[in-house]
């Protein structure tokens, strides 16, 4: 079920990609350098959290409150999160029509991760 809610962040973040390797012509600038980047971690921070979500939920961990043993989603929660944030800072910075397609992958990212836990509660 992971998969394929998270098809919907993916196929918006493959058209934001699309787009802005058509828009980015030969002169490059330092703000397609900032829009590329973005690109690099959004999809890092996308695979990062499918790491997470399937580590938390084979250890044991539940949308209850219980906390599951230790395991790779400790340390790879706080990174995909931090990847996160850091993707939507980079976007600022970047330059094109295509980052108006990365609002709503950054929206869709954060609907699907609600709804993988809430789906989990049942």
């Amino acid at each position: 079920m992971t998969l394929i809610l998270f098809a919907l962040p993916v196929s918006l973040l493959w058209g934001a990609r699309k787009q802005s390797l058509i828009a980015v012509g030969p002169a490059r600038t330092w703000r397609s350098y900032f829009g590329q980047s973005a690109l690099a971690v959004a999809a890092c921070s996308m695979f990062l959290e499918l790491i997470f979500l399937f580590s938390y939920f084979h250890s044991g961990g539940s949308p209850h409150g219980m906390m599951p043993s230790v395991g790779l989603w400790k340390t790879v929660g706080p990174i995909a999160g931090w990847s996160f944030v850091a993707s939507l800072v980079l976007l600022v910075f970047g330059k094109g029509q295509w980052r108006l397609r990365m609002l709503p992958w950054a929206v869709s990212y954060i609907v699907v991760v609600y709804a993988i836990f809430m789906l989990e509660r049942d």
